[in-house]
């Protein structure tokens, strides 16, 4: 089988359409987003603003409202300072002493707790968060009233004020504001919420995708791989039979040479068997095995080569074919010995127990460990970074683990190394059976 350049070019195209396309809608949702977000925090400003001047334009109408009270005469300030939400009203000297007060207003005015960045036009104001009271005041050359027939009495002309006092009943005010942020701040954390959701969704989508993607791949590869392992069979066959009759007949100068072509034709008929092993059925003929007991008799087979720690129990029943769970523990465990090629041989076994649920088979060596960029392909078929390696080991490995409901990863070791953790289900019914 060739390789096929507009195949390669049209997967390329596809993987760059496809990157385009979630960069696109990637784009749009959060540019969709990002405006949503802006226009709640405009109308949450708009809305702010819009009672704040409400409120400026309330102090504004309790002012005017008072002084022309005053004007029709002392009886009716109360009233007035009730509609419109007054507490307390007063004019004072420039030094601050009282002249006339009416309601709570203060003795001697606390210059120092009243703020000139007042929005409100010629006027400092006080405000107390806890109570909601903003307290205002003016000075009376700034008012456009007329004071001085404001302030006369008995046909004579009283002691005119210099400074203006208000106080004032925000609370509902204070209110209305607290509630918009609230709102804005509920939407705001409901649209980001959404935002992640969607983020989640379409991460999740790709995802899906590829793995739809690639078991289509491995469909592909694997009726290729099956038509393949067929037509081999058939050469392999006679090349097997024609080196039988080849090796009696030959003499010993040439016979090493023929060796090698047995050895590499061995070396071919495992790799179609392990493609064919592959590609069947990995459930078998599952029955109930002791976990510890397949583990102990497979060790002795590495010759001292992976010790075994012995566990603190002695059945662990597990429904597994036997052929294929040798093959799982043999292939880990050669793996394990393979890795510490040249270095210290240093592995070993351990079975764990969760509760009454599964067994966990650890395998930890001190070989050379996998490189970070090969940790999510180590389980695909055909892929190894052995030199005399086939790539079909850990996939046939992890696909005969999860087909009895386990699961099958491998992780770095503290310290350099590798741990290979096969999770097998543990069975419940009667061991025997």
């Amino acid at each position: 089988m060739g390789y096929n350049p507009l195949m390669g070019k049209s997967k390329k195209t596809r993987w760059t359409l496809e990157k385009r396309e979630a960069w696109l809608i990637t784009s749009v949702v959060t540019l969709t987003f990002i405006i949503l977000l802006v226009f709640l925090v405009f109308m949450s400003f708009l809305v702010i603003s819009s009672e704040n001047l409400r409120l400026e334009n309330a102090v504004e109408r309790a002012f005017s409202d008072v002084l022309v009270a005053l004007q029709r005469g002392e009886a009716s300030v109360p009233v007035t300072m009730q509609d419109r939400n007054v507490l307390g009203f007063g004019y004072y000297t420039h030094t601050g002493n009282p002249i006339y007060t009416w309601g709570e207003a203060y003795r001697i005015l606390p210059f120092s707790a009243f703020d000139d960045s007042s929005s409100i036009h010629d006027t400092m104001i006080s405000f107390d968060p806890d109570t909601g009271i903003i307290e205002c005041m003016r000075y009376a050359e700034s008012m456009t009233f007329d004071l001085e027939n404001l302030f006369r009495r008995n046909g004579s002309v009283l002691e005119l004020p210099d400074i203006i006092y208000l106080s004032f009943d925000a609370s509902e005010f204070m209110e209305q504001v607290s509630f918009a942020r609230a709102v804005a701040g509920c939407c705001i954390v409901v649209v980001v919420v959404i935002y992640a959701l969607i983020m989640k969704i379409l991460g999740d989508n790709r995802r899906i995708r590829e793995s739809v993607r690639k078991k289509e791949n491995l469909i592909s590869l694997g009726e290729a791989a099956r038509t393949l392992t067929h037509e081999i069979k058939n050469p392999l066959s006679a090349i097997t039979i024609q080196l039988a009759i080849l090796k009696r007949e030959v003499g010993p100068e040439v016979l090493p040479d023929v060796m090698i072509i047995d050895q590499e034709t061995e070396r071919l008929r495992k790799l179609t068997n392990r493609v064919s092993e592959f590609l069947r059925n990995p459930v078998g003929q599952p029955e109930v095995l002791n976990l510890v007991e397949e583990i102990r008799a497979l060790v002795p087979v590495f010759h001292g080569s992976v010790v075994m720690k012995e566990p603190e129990f002695k059945e662990a029943p597990v429904l597994f074919d036997k052929e294929k769970l040798r093959s799982v523990l043999e292939n880990l465990m050669k793996n394990a010995v393979e890795a510490c090629d040249g270095m210290k041989l240093d592995v070993e076994m351990e079975i764990q127990k969760e509760g009454r649920k599964a067994f966990h088979v650890f395998i930890r060596d001190r070989g050379c460990g996998i490189k970070h960029e090969d940790q999510k392909r180590i389980f695909d078929p055909f892929f190894t970074t052995k030199i005399y390696g086939s790539g079909i080991g850990l996939s046939i490995c992890s696909q005969f683990v999860e087909a009895a409901g386990g699961s099958l990863s491998l992780r770095p070791r503290d310290g350099g190394g590798t741990v290979a953790e096969a999770v097998f289900p543990r069975y419940h019914g009667v061991v025997g059976k």
